[in-house]
């Protein structure tokens, strides 16, 4: 029963995606951060190999932050989707990419392991984006001061 499958994946997505608590709740009575996952719950339905997602905590209280990037990390690795994560945090491509294109007006400058590119990056663009990242020690020290 091909109805029963597909509601069956459906009560699936919602498990990982955490929607259970807003059932019947209206769209202006959810967070930032649920809006996202109920975004993210959309563009599943359709069974995608591939997800886009252009600064999808760009506009989230940072208090939400992690539950909408973890969301990608369970994506990718509970459900198996391979996503384009667009972003200009390197904090959080380090935190959810296996893989990391650096780009600078439209050309691509370095590419590679996120790991390996984000903490010996070779192109001089790369190197000052690294730069301008405050370290998490460097961040606590300045609130010190």
């Amino acid at each position: 029963d091909q109805q029963r499958g597909a509601g069956n994946e459906c009560a699936g997505d919602c498990n990982t995606l955490k929607l259970a608590e807003i059932d019947g709740r209206y769209p202006h009575e959810l967070s930032g951060g649920q809006l996202q996952r109920v975004a993210v719950a959309r563009a599943l339905i359709p069974r995608p190999a591939l997800l886009v997602a252009d600064e999808p905590v760009s506009m989230i209280d940072a208090s939400l932050r992690m539950t909408v990037v973890n969301l990608f990390k369970s994506l990718r690795d509970d459900l198996g989707v391979s996503i384009v994560y667009i972003t200009h945090d390197l904090a959080t491509a380090y935190y959810v990419s296996d893989r990391v294109m650096i780009m600078r007006r439209s050309r691509v400058v370095e590419e590679g392991d996120a790991r390996t590119v984000l903490s010996n990056p070779q192109d001089p663009y790369s190197i000052a984006l690294r730069d301008a990242v405050l370290s998490p020690e460097d961040a606590w020290r300045n609130t010190d001061a």
